[in-house]
């Protein structure tokens, strides 16, 4: 029941996320400065066949350049942090390098982000074109285009257009060439490139099946996270409620962090962040989060325990500062207080008892007051009824 309204509480985040970003960003108000992925690209010095002195030796402009296209062809693809509350990492090690180090790396990224379970929009490779020319003996100049070229056609060819996306579209691009080039080689190298992407996508999808034992198909990801991958769930709420989630001085939050062996992470948006290194534990607190934060709903069941007896009626908490009260005449069965030596009192308590759990239906929440009514008579009519 807690999850009904999360599809409508993740709407209203979104309709303010221009002002959370600001939050998040400091007095700048840009995205630049967060990131929630990045990719590592190392380019060694062995993977050429070269050595080097030195131990740690920094990064160059083209291992940073390689890298960050990369990256960027990576990136859209990615799912929305608010379907993966995940900070994504990926690391390409270059162990060796006789063409686009570059686009192998979107290639293997795609993989790893298969195999760890990450709901990616959709596989993502890349492949580079290059272009040599040269005139015949009459003087007339022929050109001709190359896939996925190598360290040498690089070298002596005239173009390097790296190109990375989806079977849908381009993600990403780079074009480097020696002279200037006309619009209908660019346009041949692009149509070039998308066959290209689509052989690769077929091998790759053979090569994953076989590698997961069929787990993996089609190039969808697992169904599941792996086992050893750290574990983060979303709770959306009024952001009202928030001061309940944290209670005073922050014992409430302490606490389920302390009982739960969890970390929470609360958005002024009215968003909380659970991380654990356990499903199991992750999801209990959640639960947790969700009694603390949740509205008593009309129609909804719970199971609620007895906290106070009075002449009209019973008191039953419901949720954690949320209490509801049970009339005399929504009893369970109704008999005449009159032969109670105690009236009503005396019949409440023949029906129920102080620290009882029972089973209640909400049957009206007062708007203005937030009084809630509660039932257990027409809790039994609705399952004679089922």
């Amino acid at each position: 029941r807690f999850l009904r309204n999360q599809v409508a509480l993740e709407s209203d985040l979104n309709s303010r996320k221009v002002r959370a970003d600001r939050e998040m960003t400091g007095e700048s108000g840009t995205l630049g400065e967060v990131r929630r992925a990045f990719l590592h690209y190392d380019f060694p010095p062995y993977s050429t066949g070269q050595v080097r002195k030195g131990g740690m030796i920094a990064a160059n402009r083209r291992e940073v350049g390689h890298g960050s296209l990369a990256e960027k062809a990576i990136l859209p693809i990615l799912p929305p942090p608010s379907a993966f509350p995940y900070a994504i990492r990926m690391t390409s090690e270059v162990t060796s390098s006789n063409g686009s180090s570059s686009m192998a790396s979107v290639c293997g990224a795609t993989l790893a982000l298969l195999d760890a379970g990450v709901p990616i929009l959709a596989p993502a490779v890349g492949v580079s074109v290059g272009l040599v020319r040269g005139s015949d003996s009459n003087g007339d100049e022929s050109y001709g285009l190359m896939l996925d070229i190598t360290g040498t056609e690089d070298h002596y060819g005239e173009m390097d257009f790296k190109i990375a996306g989806t079977e849908r579209g381009v993600t990403a691009m780079q074009l480097d060439v020696k002279r200037p080039l006309p619009l209908d080689m660019v346009v041949q190298a692009m149509h070039l490139a998308r066959e290209g992407r689509y052989a690769m996508l077929d091998a790759m999808d053979q090569s994953a099946a076989q590698s997961s034992s069929g787990i993996i198909q089609g190039l969808k990801p697992r169904q599941r996270l792996k086992e050893s991958a750290p574990r983060v769930e979303i709770v959306r709420f009024d952001p009202v409620r928030k001061r309940d989630l944290i209670g005073p001085g922050g014992a409430v939050l302490k606490q389920l962090e302390d009982r739960y062996s969890v970390s929470l992470d609360l958005s002024q948006e009215g968003q909380c962040l659970l991380y654990g290194p356990d499903a199991t534990v992750v999801a209990a607190a959640k639960a947790a989060v969700m009694d603390l934060v949740a509205n008593v709903e009309e129609g909804e069941v719970y199971e609620g325990t007895v906290i106070e007896i009075k002449d009209f009626g019973a008191v039953v908490e419901l949720l954690r500062n949320k209490e509801g009260l049970l009339h005399v005449s929504e009893l369970a069965s109704v008999v005449d207080a009159r032969g109670q030596p105690e009236g009503n009192h005396g019949l409440v308590k023949t029906q129920v008892q102080l620290g009882q759990k029972i089973k209640v239906v909400c049957i009206g929440v007062d708007p203005v007051q937030g009084h809630i009514k509660l039932s257990q008579k027409r809790l039994l009519r609705q399952g004679r009824r089922a």
